[in-house]
């Protein structure tokens, strides 16, 4: 059954890839830009028919992650335009390289303002639309987390701790109204070999920084990638994405590890 779904950002090489999948698998697509204005385009080409690179229904729309009425008003436009959404996506997830100590609290703040606060922006816009149609599905899509040390990635590490316990909770709390949460965690080491993936962000304490130089010369860096071809990976993350979306409502994965 063909679905509405919001990709809440695509700049991260993720969320386009898995847009273009789930488009070519016959779904009406919209994937976020994330930047100031709302506008809803054909990706890419401009075309009145939504169709780019023969992905026939994948449109971008634009908003200010930060903005609450920003996000508001581009839900209000895809539910105008398509009649709903059936399904978000989540999957940018902020990568941050450097001493925990050396990012200010201000940089922290942003780290889980663009982490966890838009995520929290979004889902309060789609939800009442999703609890009054009793039917709905919420995914988050990000680096696996596991209890263990994240040393020198501890600002971006805990966003995506911090993902995964809102996305339990809303799984437990979610279930009464018909609508299902799943957290989609990936091996770390498999990073999108693309312009539009995000750069980590680095500490704003170069002072700090310096004095944990000879630590961070001792082998403690960021993972290494692993030698599958990436391209190989996003295709099972979107395949796996796809089979989330097409099981039957109430029968969906809490979480799933890829």
């Amino acid at each position: 059954m063909t679905k509405t779904i919001f990709v809440t950002e695509g700049a991260d090489g993720w969320g386009e890839y898995i847009a273009r999948a789930l488009a070519d698998a016959g779904h009406t697509v919209y994937v976020g830009k994330g930047q100031a204005g709302i506008e809803s385009r054909p990706m890419g080409t401009g075309s009145d028919d939504g169709t780019e690179a023969g992905c026939k229904g994948l449109r971008t729309i634009a908003f200010e992650a930060l903005d609450q009425h920003s996000i508001a008003a581009a839900v209000r436009e895809i539910v105008d335009e398509a009649d709903g959404i059936d399904v978000v996506i989540y999957t940018s997830s902020p990568v941050t390289f450097g001493p925990a100590e050396s990012f200010t609290p201000y940089q922290l703040s942003q780290v889980y303002d663009i982490g966890v606060l838009s995520v929290q922006r979004i889902t309060r816009a789609v939800l009442p639309l999703m609890r009054e149609r009793r039917d709905g599905l919420l995914i988050w899509i990000g680096a696996s987390v596991d209890p263990g040390p994240a040393p020198f990635a501890g600002p971006g590490h805990a966003v995506r701790a911090a993902l995964r316990q809102l996305a339990t909770s809303y799984t437990t709390e979610l279930a009464g109204f018909g609508i299902d949460a799943t957290f989609l965690a990936y091996d770390p080491g498999y990073l999108l070999d693309t312009h539009a993936a995000s750069a980590p962000l680095q500490p704003g304490d170069s002072d700090t920084v310096q004095a944990y130089r000879q630590v961070m010369e001792h082998g403690l860096t960021l993972p290494a990638q692993q030698s599958l071809d990436t391209s190989v990976h996003a295709r099972k993350v979107a395949e796996c994405v796809i089979g989330i979306i097409d099981a039957p409502q109430g029968a969906r994965p809490a979480h799933v590890n890829l």
